[in-house]
């Protein structure tokens, strides 16, 4: 790619750079709802008010109360490539918010528990799209040596939103009657709100621009937002062509029919390694023991001796600062270490928390008044989600972006999306139950499932550290599979023109 004629390094000198990572605030923000509802559920059930006024629910019953969540996420799946690609990223992104708008609202005035239930699969449904079509407009609108980390930071907005809900939940619980958790469930719609108010003046994805024939307003978003206003800057035109080139590719193998494309993920081997890619990924992000800290902070508590709702809403909220704290960290990390390497280091610190929260969860069951086990329980578990978020927040959300081609990604989106949210509706539902039944003996499932998943990841997942969006295409199918011309470059570390920072550019090969 050719010399970038815009300081990135210092940005916000750049009017329109500036402007557009400001209005990147507003994708950013998808995920704050899933985070949200997470960690709004764990303080809820230490919420004194929420357990009586619906029976004080456990196993199954508690169980329910979040499968519902998922459910309803695997309702809106069949239509996100027709909203996403049919009418664009930002209708999509809309479209989520205001499906979100209406299920905050149904759960803040739920009356009874099926109403509650319904409100919840209501959000899920809306938070699929959210998911879904926040990453790839980060993606395709970020200047390209800024895309990584962009990305990578499209997750953490998850843990920023389970520490808004962990510390209302702990304002809250204090109060007399259902207000403790009907205010919480209430402003679970906020972020949504803000996200309609602010998503008219967030631009369209050029690539989505140019698939629709509308390719001046893509080299029109391209020019301002990418060079400053310079139409001729060689970067604009590189990205320009390499867009036009890649989608005039992908139009000659479009099967016409949605059916047909969604099949194209089993016709090759790069297709069907992106499919199986897909699948492990959504198995090691819902898979890994996260459901623990995600939705069941409370009962793990209570099995170690912490059963106030003081002590469980407390812990919470300060476990979700340390979380957001990790993520916005390490969302800086794939453009620097790459991507594989964060999986596998994320897997490790996994393992060891599950190994220390299993043995300080047994010990602490033979004798209730070992306290030194249930403090090492109650670190572990605070360190879980720095562990997790090493390589399955930021990273994860980057990697499953980059590795699908535009004509496969909101497939592949919703192909993931399907695959997360069954093993979502699986944990959910299932760790009450084990909890219940199993005690601490349930943890030990987890341990030798994570080395399994950390073996897959070794054996099967390839780096896309450097390339391009276009050009990541080839790792997978090979050379000329991206349908562009093949030019070796190192886009996350091209040279910046303007900037101050110019050691360790790397050079620029063009191999045509």
């Amino acid at each position: 790619m050719p010399e970038s004629s815009v300081d990135v390094v210092h940005w916000w000198r750049q009017k329109n750079l500036r402007t557009l990572n400001l209005l990147l605030i507003f994708p950013l923000l998808s995920i704050f709802t899933q985070g949200y509802d997470g960690s709004m559920m764990n303080g809820l059930q230490a919420v004194e008010s929420w357990r009586t006024y619906f029976g004080e629910p456990k196993g199954s019953t508690l169980g329910l109360f979040n499968a519902a969540y998922p459910i309803g996420g695997l309702c809106a799946i069949p239509f996100l490539s027709f909203v996403c690609d049919g009418f664009g990223r930002r209708v999509s992104l809309a479209t989520g918010a205001a499906i979100c708008c209406l299920g905050a609202a149904l759960q803040a005035g739920a009356a009874n528990l099926p109403m509650f239930v319904v409100a919840r699969g209501i959000l899920g449904c809306g938070t699929v799209f959210l998911g879904s079509s926040g990453a790839p407009l980060i993606t395709e609108i970020a200047h390209p040596s800024q895309r990584t980390t962009a990305t990578a930071l499209f997750n953490t907005s998850y843990a920023l939103g389970s520490i808004v809900a962990a510390w209302t939940t702990f304002g809250t619980f204090r109060i007399d009657g259902s207000a403790a958790w009907r205010i919480p469930s209430a402003i679970q719609g906020l972020p949504s709100i803000i996200q309609l108010c602010g998503l008219y003046f967030v631009p369209e994805s050029p690539r989505w621009l140019i698939s629709k024939d509308r390719s001046e307003e893509a080299l029109a978003f391209l020019t301002k937002y990418h060079a400053e206003g310079r139409e001729n800057d060689p970067m604009v035109q590189f990205e320009y062509n390499e867009i036009q080139d890649a989608l005039a590719y992908e139009r000659s193998i479009d099967r016409g029919s949605w059916i047909q494309n969604y099949v194209e993920f089993i016709r090759t081997a790069g297709n069907r390694k992106r499919l199986f890619i897909l699948l492990w990924t959504a198995c090691i992000a819902q898979l890994s023991g996260n459901a623990f800290v995600s939705y069941y902070l409370s009962p793990v508590l209570t099995s170690v001796g912490l059963t106030t709702s003081l002590e469980q809403t407390l812990i919470n909220a300060t476990q979700q600062m340390l979380s957001w704290v990790s993520a916005l960290y390490f969302a800086t990390l794939p453009q620097k270490i790459g991507r594989k390497p964060l999986f596998l280091g994320s897997l490790c610190c996994i393992l060891i928390c599950l190994i220390g929260i299993t043995t300080g969860s047994a010990i602490f069951a033979k004798d209730s008044s070992n306290k030194a086990a249930g403090g090492a329980v109650v670190a572990f578990l605070y360190l879980f989600s720095p562990a997790y978020n090493l390589g399955l927040n930021g990273n994860l959300g980057l990697y499953i972006t980059e590795i699908l081609p535009f004509h496969l990604r909101m497939r592949g989106q919703a192909c993931y999306q399907l695959f997360a949210t069954s093993f979502t509706l699986l944990t959910t539902y299932a760790f009450p139950v084990g909890l219940q039944n199993m005690a601490w003996k349930f943890y030990l499932i987890w341990l030798p499932w994570v080395v399994v998943e950390f073996a897959i990841v070794w054996l099967v997942y390839p780096e896309t550290k450097g390339p391009s969006l276009e050009e990541i295409a080839e790792i997978f199918d090979g050379p000329g599979g991206s349908g562009v011309l093949n030019e070796k470059v190192d886009v996350e570390h091209a040279e910046i023109v303007g900037g101050e920072k110019r050691e360790g550019v790397q050079s620029v090969e063009y191999s045509k």
